[in-house]
């Protein structure tokens, strides 16, 4: 069982040719919602609207069998991600976060047992920066079992960000009870400005987690650890559009170390480092060529004898 932990939001996405189009996603909803359909069991704890796009966000979870931690809904409205893509299918990003739905996760709403049964948690997106949704999930971080596997992505969005040393300070927080930490180049600019990949993979290693995982679109992913250092291919592909591609890869990540019952204590293993990230970059490849935070038809997770692998159309 994997918990997911944060904010359901409907993209709102433009393309080059000014067509209009309005998606569920979000980072927490997309994780969860891919392993759902890569057949992993999952739940996803955070709140939704009552208006026509947070029924229509619920509706699309329960659809794909993922379990909803809190039921009942907000009066606040939807979240909403304003996505403008360029011609080489590339996202960027404006935010109406403020009173909406995605903040209003309280620590009441977290039941005391809501991690019972888990081997994972995953957690970031927009749900660190807003209140109380970031104090909520802080809490959460800090009561999880100590066998449970903490995987952080904070998926910076500096738009999004106001205090950006706050923000840093709240990721530092987090990462102190965090095992696997991806992130992308990107987010590193904004984590640790003017220093190099290598070395802000490193001092965040340094915060708590035992291996982070550096992604950088269509170059190699590096795995970071005390010990080693490691890059991963990344096949070439014909992108749509990279919206829910980090997603993806933590899904097909936490799909995989669940799959093969692995948990906190195996982060160590380089070499389940590298198959569980290999999965990642599989999955998160096959997002690249549809629309939105999706899969293609087709395209999915399965099990023969002691191994499980990726089926790919």
């Amino acid at each position: 069982m994997i918990t997911i932990a944060g904010e359901a939001l409907m993209d709102v996405v433009t393309d080059v040719s000014g067509s209009v189009t309005a998606l569920p996603g979000g980072a927490p909803f997309n994780v969860a919602r891919t392993i759902a359909r890569l057949g992993g069991d999952c739940r996803f704890l955070g709140r939704f609207s009552d208006d026509a796009f947070g029924r229509q966000l619920r509706s699309a979870l329960e659809r794909e069998g993922v379990a909803i931690l809190v039921r009942e809904a907000t009066t606040a409205p939807t979240t909403l991600a304003i996505a403008q893509l360029d011609d080489t299918g590339s996202a960027d990003y404006r935010f109406y976060l403020e009173g909406t739905a995605a903040a209003q996760l309280r620590p009441g709403d977290i039941p005391a047992d809501v991690l019972a049964g888990s081997d994972g948690l995953a957690l970031g997106g927009l749900g660190i920066l807003i209140e109380p949704a970031a104090s909520s999930l802080l809490g959460l971080v800090r009561q999880a079992p100590p066998e449970i596997t903490v995987l952080l992505d904070p998926n910076c969005r500096p738009r999004a960000i106001k205090d950006p040393a706050d923000y840093r300070a709240t990721v530092a927080a987090l990462l102190r009870r965090t095992d696997v930490a991806k992130v992308s180049a990107d987010d590193l600019q904004l984590l640790a400005p003017g220093a190099n990949a290598g070395t802000a993979a490193r001092g965040l290693l340094e915060l708590g987690p035992a291996a982070v995982l550096v992604t950088d679109g269509s170059t190699p992913v590096w795995i970071h650890t005390a010990a080693v250092e490691r890059s991963m291919p990344v096949p070439e592909i014909d992108v749509v559009d990279t919206i829910g591609a980090g997603d993806a890869f933590v899904a097909g990540f936490l799909t995989w170390w669940s799959e093969h019952g692995l948990r906190r204590d195996d982060v160590v293993d380089i070499g389940a480092l590298e198959e569980a990230t290999a999965a990642g970059i599989t999955v998160a490849a096959a997002a690249c060529t549809v629309q939105g935070a999706n899969l293609p038809d087709g395209f999915g997770w399965s099990s023969a004898g002691p191994e499980a692998r990726l089926r790919v159309p």
